[in-house]
């Protein structure tokens, strides 16, 4: 069956600026360029990961070398576990019916142990159709573009990489840099512990920009990358091995002479007979039409008189006041409604953010970056001086994050209650909405910003006044925490204020 097929390209999302550039321009903008950064990125993350454990293992700290291995497997063992427990959803059609079970998880035990190869292979995947795309015009460029668009299973761990992997790498090798500086390591070893933070603070801004808005953004029809399961992706799936059941299904005689008949019968054109000259045809009856309609008799006696404008008997000057009552009740009852319906209106309605476009990707990804650095730098030295006050700063934050995602949890399985203690933890860096839409986002938000850069300006000033530091790089850290800060305030500003944004309203039946 051949079914309506949306253009990825012709979103509101998909704009530079607000000017909707060519197709083609959008295939690079939305999917070539950005699958080959991210391609980047994981790259240069996952060998700074593995050039810092081996540097580790050289420099005979065995333990940091394998910690630092520990955080690199935990999202792929963390993948495999997630879709090992629940074949149900993550094992396509093709899988049931050409592998099995059996080979299915051979399949999934291969990749926990290769996991950067299937990493590498899904980013190349996305290259070579996103090439194909602007090769291709019409249908055929449209299906290509769905394919890319189509979740993956592989997105749960790209998904869980920045969690589980790139937010602890970053507090550990900042510890690292600033708390064990008095063990002797050479400047290679140092530079590249560097570039392992900043590559996993970029991991983290990027998953945080995706997700920021998430569930909001489901609700206008934003879809889960990984969700495979969904009954639209199911079918499509279907129709796809029983083409290519068809096409590699070998013919016998009996078909291929079949075949051969039918295409005979549909060459001859056979015209019906005409008939004979000699008989009249008479045309059928036509069909009796009622065109006058007898009016009915008006009824002698007159209308029931509405109930609202029944008057019982009372005297003159009661009935003066009682209309002047009524007419107040009027007004009151017509207000009454007014607000009713206004009430009504903010029960059944929510506002809803719009996917950014590319440039406001990118102004999103800067300001996490800025905010996140500033955090990550913020915790690894204050926990240096006041390693206890640390516990108890973070410990308030934690609590006060897990109150508000159980207060406006949708879910109250198990399930949920494990990804709300999770998420307690994200909330410590940054700010996403995943199975939890946030409730007056930008007061809950603004909150947030101003609760978190608070903590930072108390532990970085406390440590800068009230402990004994040495060496240059505790003044550049200071400094750059203060600047990243400032920028994102200043953003913020101006962004609420000169740009003011508006929101879309959807009203919920």
């Amino acid at each position: 069956m051949a079914q309506a097929i949306d253009d990825p390209c012709e979103k509101d999302s998909n704009r530079f600026l607000k000017v909707p550039p060519k197709s083609t321009r959008q295939i690079y903008l939305l999917f070539l360029i950005p699958a080959i950064l991210n391609c980047a990125v994981y790259v240069v993350n996952f060998s700074a990961d593995l050039v810092v454990a081996v540097q580790h293992f050289k420099e005979r700290n065995s333990e940091w070398g394998l910690i630092t291995m520990t955080f690199m497997f935990i999202p792929a063992f963390a993948y495999f576990v997630l879709t090992v427990t629940r074949p149900d959803w993550w094992m396509t059609e093709d899988d049931k019916q050409n592998k099995g079970g059996c080979l299915w998880f051979a399949l999934q035990v291969v990749k926990l142990a290769a996991f950067p190869l299937f990493a590498l292979y899904r980013y190349a995947g996305l290259i070579v159709l996103s090439v194909d795309a602007t090769l291709l015009t019409g249908d055929k460029r449209k299906k290509t573009l769905e394919t890319a668009c189509a979740p993956a299973a592989i997105e749960l761990y790209f998904f869980l990489q920045a969690w589980f992997q790139a937010a602890p790498q970053a507090v550990f090798q900042a510890h690292l840099l600033f708390n064990e500086a008095d063990t002797i390591r050479t400047n290679q070893s140092v530079a590249v512990q560097i570039l392992c933070i900043i590559m996993s603070v970029i991991v983290i801004a990027i998953k945080i920009t995706s997700f920021q808005r998430y569930e909001s953004q489901r609700m206008k029809g934003r879809k889960v990358p990984w969700a495979t399961w969904f009954k639209k992706y199911k079918t499509q799936e279907l129709e796809n091995i029983e083409n290519k059941q068809l096409l590699h299904k070998p013919q016998t005689k009996e078909a291929q002479e079949s075949v051969k008949n039918t295409e005979e019968k549909q060459e001859k054109v056979e015209t019906p007979p005409l008939p004979p000259k000699n008989i009249k045809i008479i045309a059928p009856p036509t069909p009796l039409r009622v065109t006058t309609l007898t009016p009915l008799a008006v009824p002698d006696m007159p209308a029931p008189p509405r109930p609202d404008s029944i008057i019982t008997v009372q005297e003159e000057g009661s009935i003066k006041g009682s209309t002047e009552k009524a007419l107040d009740k009027v007004e009151d009852s017509a207000f009454i409604k007014i607000n009713d319906v206004q009430e009504t209106m903010k029960k059944s309605s929510f506002d809803y953010p719009s996917e950014y476009d590319t440039f406001g990707n990118l102004l999103c990804f800067t300001w996490w970056f800025l905010f996140i650095l500033a955090r990550v730098l913020s915790i690894a030295i204050f926990f240096k001086f006041f390693s206890w006050y640390l516990m108890a700063v973070i410990g308030v934050h934690y609590v006060i994050m897990i109150s508000y995602l159980f207060y406006y949890s949708k879910y109250s399985d198990i399930m949920s209650l494990l990804i709300n203690l999770w998420l307690g933890l994200v909330y410590i860096f940054g700010i996403i909405e995943y199975r939890v839409r946030l409730m007056y986002a930008e007061r809950w938000m603004m909150f947030y910003y101003t609760f978190v850069i608070s903590q930072n300006i108390f532990m970085t000033l406390s440590w800068y006044f009230y402990s004994e530091w040495e060496g240059l790089g505790y003044f550049f850290s200071f400094n750059l925490i203060f600047i990243c800060m400032g920028m994102c305030v200043l953003s913020t500003i101006f962004y609420y204020t000169l740009l003011k944004p508006k929101g879309h309203k959807v009203y919920i039946t």
